[in-house]
């Protein structure tokens, strides 16, 4: 599936997490390899990073971009690929931020809503879900 045009309202169905965090390991396995086979895990595990705006020289105030003999001003294409970039991870991070919220409760979404990035959202979800696993695996046995 390509990412890119994606007009489903999620990567792939994945059952919703539950409040109680029963499934959680199931979830779990389930989100990283709906995430990992559009090739957006490193959004999840915090290893994409938002691109930098380019450097703005501080005499013009006009974008400037590394040349052989120090910096030079950018060309239109240069702003272009850099806003690209940023945009793309924009993009990205939102798929991924849509998937997250489209399978857990509304209580745990008003948790993690205001955090920056999928990754950070993944890490706050992990923090409410992974002590209550262990308690549903007490409750098993």
């Amino acid at each position: 599936m390509d990412t890119s045009n994606s007009s489903s309202s999620s990567l792939y169905n994945i059952p919703h997490l539950a409040e109680d965090g029963g499934n959680w390991i199931t979830y779990k396995e389930r989100v990283f390899t709906a995430i990992g086979a559009h090739n957006l895990r490193r959004y999840v595990d915090g290893r994409a990073t938002l691109p930098a705006p380019l450097a703005l020289d501080p005499t013009s105030n006009l974008p400037v971009v590394p040349g052989p003999t120090g910096n030079v001003a950018a060309t239109v294409a240069d702003i272009e690929a850099q806003e690209d970039l940023i945009d793309e991870f924009y993009h990205k991070d939102s798929l991924v931020k849509q998937q997250l919220f489209s399978m857990i409760s509304d209580h745990v979404l008003l948790q993690v809503q205001s955090l920056d990035n999928s990754s950070m959202i993944w890490k706050e979800i992990c923090k409410i879900h992974e002590g209550k696993s262990d308690l549903v695996k007490i409750d098993i046995h």
